[in-house]
């Protein structure tokens, strides 16, 4: 997603005309979003989250920064501060791109189409567990767009691994409440060196190892809150 030029190949002058017009369709895409979900507002208030939750929560971040270290991100920012300018420029870009246009899309606009729809068919059992596994494959399956310049191999293992982190940023989403958070752990996340280069496959075992722990820790946080949000009777925000 969101590789708008290359820096081996773009002057730098256009690379920056660029740049501005992508953070102003990102800054567009932000002021869409939130003033039709109230802000990126679930709830009125953040919910109360029990022993349990919390101790879930905590791991779900624990996890994302495992995930951080073990993808490498430290070193590639440290790479990154070395780097030629167009290079900082091609890869500020892309992991904004994706960091926020892909969560304000995704855990905002389509995880309130997703609302409208369980509202109008009426169902109230398990809204969040159902709009996070939606919006989270579909996330994966935008990762498909990148067949066009990925090993087919590759692609399949984004798909899986994003629908996986996508769990996890809903799960965010809904315990803080917001999707900026998110939108910022998203984007150092995908602030590498290498970012605008052409993916190469990895196993499928260690793909699975490293990515699907996530995917059950944050569908087990998820349905806990499910569970409160019933419980409690706690209202959503009309989206």
């Amino acid at each position: 997603m969101f590789i708008p030029f290359d820096p081996d190949a773009i002057p730098l002058t256009f690379m920056l005309v660029m740049l501005g017009i992508l953070l102003l369709f990102i800054f567009l895409i932000i002021k869409l979003v939130n003033s039709i979900s109230h802000g990126g507002k679930i709830f009125q208030q953040k919910l109360t989250l029990s022993t349990f939750q919390q101790i879930m929560t905590g791991v779900v971040f624990l996890y994302f920064l495992f995930l951080y270290f073990q993808n490498g991100n430290v070193q590639s920012v440290l790479s990154l501060a070395h780097s030629p300018i167009k290079i900082i420029i091609a890869c500020f870009a892309i992991a904004m791109g994706a960091g926020f246009f892909e969560e304000y899309f995704v855990r905002g606009y389509l995880f309130n189409i997703c609302q409208r729809i369980l509202n109008k068919y009426g169902l109230e059992k398990n809204r969040l567990t159902i709009i996070s596994a939606v919006t989270s494959i579909i996330f994966g399956l935008i990762h498909l767009s990148n067949l066009s310049v990925d090993p087919a191999q590759a692609v399949y293992q984004q798909v899986f691994y994003a629908t996986c982190i996508g769990l996890l940023f809903a799960a965010i989403r809904i315990v803080t409440n917001n999707i900026f958070i998110g939108a910022i752990l998203h984007f150092l996340f995908d602030f590498q060196v290498d970012i605008y280069k052409v993916s190469s496959p990895d196993t499928w075992s260690s793909i699975i190892i490293v990515f699907l722990p996530i995917a059950v820790i944050s569908m087990i946080l998820i349905k806990s809150l499910d569970r409160s949000v019933e419980k409690q009777r706690v209202p959503f925000l009309k989206p």
